[in-house]
Formats: structure tokens, sequence, C-alpha cells
């Protein structure tokens, strides 16, 4: 990998010295209708459940990018760290290598990380998704300069979420029942006891009150929290519920512990996606979100 881009480098000095730097004019595939995302590299957890993959990009030669596709079998946490390694002196001052995640299923963004994010020109960067469900999920690395190249290596790494058992203490909570009063075995009403005589209200004719059903009270919906990310406006999240369990587009939700409402953007089937105006450590402490419908 460090030949391609020594190699590189040459090629832009040659370039340089027969009239300036060439910067490619193509999207940096090899064709216009190639979908690399369609065709990623699977990328195999071990008996720790971790991951690594190592490569190079470069645009100029119409490598621009690089998809992997981790499969999880159960709800946890999906840890991801890339380390970059750009093209020494060449290196453009605003080079960035960006990194994306997807549901595969929905192509859902779940997390971003590029020149419009806190950690843009990082060489170092580091991505954490909680309480995904077990799918399928995509892992997008890409250049974003003409001139650029790059070496990565990518550390994938998951954490089952273990369910917790509930505790009781059963019975040490529940109330001794007080003394009853004796009741005697005989009747003991006297005998000369005579009961009032029934009060008798005559009532015009009336039709008989119509019914009216209850009005059933409102369903709270409850969902958790899969995706964090920072975004321009606030912080990006991720929520565990889309149109097919209640949630949609619109509609209003709180996080506890956090100020204020705010509301879904947009929404799958299985997750709905927002904009918090809460940090990161705000919204991980909650976990979960409350919708209103």
């Amino acid at each position: 990998m460090r030949r391609v881009v020594v190699l590189g480098i040459l090629f832009a000095v040659a370039a340089t010295a027969c009239g300036g730097v060439q910067v490619p004019t193509h999207n940096g595939y090899k064709g216009e209708k190639v979908k690399p995302w369609k065709k990623p590299k699977a990328l195999k957890l071990n008996d720790k459940l971790e991951a690594k993959a190592e490569g190079d990009l470069s645009y100029a030669d119409m490598r621009r990018a690089m998809w992997f596709a981790v499969d999880t079998v159960s709800l946890g946490t999906l840890d991801l760290r890339v380390e970059i390694t750009p093209p020494g002196d060449a290196t453009n001052d605003d080079f960035d290598l960006g990194m994306e995640t997807y549901d595969a299923a929905t192509y859902k963004m779940l997390s971003r990380a590029d020149l419009d994010e806190a950690d843009a020109h990082e060489l170092n960067k580091k991505q954490s998704l909680v309480e995904l469900p077990a799918g399928k999920y995509l892992i997008h690395l890409y250049l974003q300069g003409r001139l650029d190249t790059a070496e990565y290596v990518l550390h994938v790494a998951f954490h089952a979420t273990t369910p917790s058992a509930a505790k009781s203490d059963f019975p040490a909570q529940v109330a001794f029942v007080p003394i009853l009063p004796m009741v005697p075995l005989d009747d003991d009403t006297p005998k000369s006891f005579k009961p009032p005589p029934p009060v008798v209200t005559h009532v015009g004719h009336r039709p008989p009150p119509t019914p009216t059903a209850p009005t059933p009270p409102k369903e709270v919906l409850t969902a958790r929290i899969l995706g964090i990310s920072v975004v321009g406006k606030g912080t990006q999240i991720t929520v565990g519920r889309g149109t097919s369990s209640g949630a949609s587009a619109g509609m209003k939700a709180k996080i506890q512990g956090v100020p204020g409402t705010f509301t879904l953007d947009s929404c799958s089937d299985r997750t709905c996606v927002a904009v918090v105006s809460a940090t990161p450590d705000q919204i991980k402490s909650a976990g979960t979100v409350t919708l209103m419908p």
C-alpha cells in the first residue's frame, strides 16, 4: 500500500512539471452505473466478536470508496474505529476520510463522520451504535477530495446486550391481613324487628339514556435509542420504532431528563431519525425515547 501512495506522489510531481497537477474529472468510480454497496466485502466476526480490514483508496485510480458488511445475531452495540494514513506531504489541507453506517435492509443512514462533522480531519475516527437489533449493517469508507489517497485499517467489535433478570422480593413486601371481626354462627337479629317498607318513587316514562362508549386511553409508545451522531444542528439519533409499530414522521417525542420535545424527521418500517438539542452523553444516559401520539 505504501508503494501505491509513493507512486501517486511521483505521478503528481511529474504532472506538475509538465504543466500542473491534473485534477481527475471522473466521479472516482469505474463507471456511472456502478453500485458498490450492492456487493460489500463481508466482515466475519471471530470468537471475540471482532473483525479487522485494511487497504488503500485513490480517487484518481477510481478507487474512491470501500463498502463492508457485518452481520449481528442479537441486540447489542457495534463499535467502529478506523486508523487513517494520509499521503504524507502531498496531503490536502482539507483532507478527510469519511465513514458512514447504514441499515442494510432499508439503506437508512445510522451515523456519519465526514468534513461536516465535529471529528473532521481526525486520523483515528470512532463510532458507537448502541442497542442495534440483530441484522446486517453496511460500513462506507470514502475519499472526499479529487486528489486524495489514503491507507486505512478498520476495526469492528460487537458487544451483545445481556438481558437483566428481573429480581423479586416476594413475599417480603406483602402486608399481613388484619384481624377480622368475629361473626356469630346464628342470626342474632331480634324477633320483634320489622324491616321498614320499601320506598316507591314514581317517575315518568323516560327512555333510558344512550350509553356512551368510554374513550380508550392513549397508548404511550417508547423506543430504544439505536444510534447517536453529532450533526451541525445538534445530535442526530436513530430510534428503534418505525411506521410498522406506530411511529410516523412529524410525531412529537421526548427523552427522559432532557428538557423540551422534538419531532421525528423521517421514518422507515423499523426506525425513525430525529435531531435533538442535547449532548450525546445526555442522550446515552436516558437510553429511551417516549413518543406522544
